[in-house]
């Protein structure tokens, strides 16, 4: 961090640097769309949002039942709806119906998707081997961003949970 950063980081109260905190969440989140989508486009896929994209690979290699995407909290539900029938109508997933309860949707990559997936794949790889001589961004900074973000958002769950 430059020492302004730091000074200015010094000098916040714990409820502003909640607020920025929020603020470089969202920022951060929206500018990995923007990547992703770059990525895509540079590869020649232009009918792809970066959105779709993360799904596509959040879904994986096998199948993923679409509640346990949706409880991920990365896709809200009506996002997940339209993206999951975009993806469909553009050849990239197979959605099913349980048999059992008609309610249960099972998602499943085509070939198309699968190519998606890997290139997303490959981006991050890329990405995460870039982080320290480009970014400074050394393994234990990555590790105490995961432990602050995870107690987050159990804070946030709790929130909920407990009617806090």
């Amino acid at each position: 961090m430059m020492i302004a950063e730091l000074q200015e980081t010094a000098e916040l109260s714990l409820g502003e640097s909640f607020l920025k905190s929020l603020s470089l969440l969202e920022q951060a989140h929206r500018r990995l769309h923007d990547v992703v989508k770059d990525d895509l486009e540079r590869g020649g896929e232009r009918s792809l949002t970066g959105v779709q994209a993360l799904l596509l690979y959040e879904i994986g290699e096998g199948e993923a039942p679409a509640s346990v995407l949706r409880a991920r909290g990365a896709f809200a539900g009506t996002s997940l709806s339209y993206n999951v029938k975009k993806l469909q109508e553009g050849g990239y997933l197979i959605q099913t119906r349980s048999e059992d309860d008609k309610r249960t949707v099972t998602l499943r990559l085509t070939e198309r998707g699968l190519k998606v997936r890997a290139r997303v794949a490959k981006l991050f790889e890329k990405q995460a081997n870039a982080l320290e001589p480009t970014a400074s961004v050394r393994p234990d900074d990555l590790s105490q961003l995961n432990k602050t973000i995870t107690r987050l958002e159990r804070f946030w769950s709790d929130q909920i949970r407990f009617r806090l």
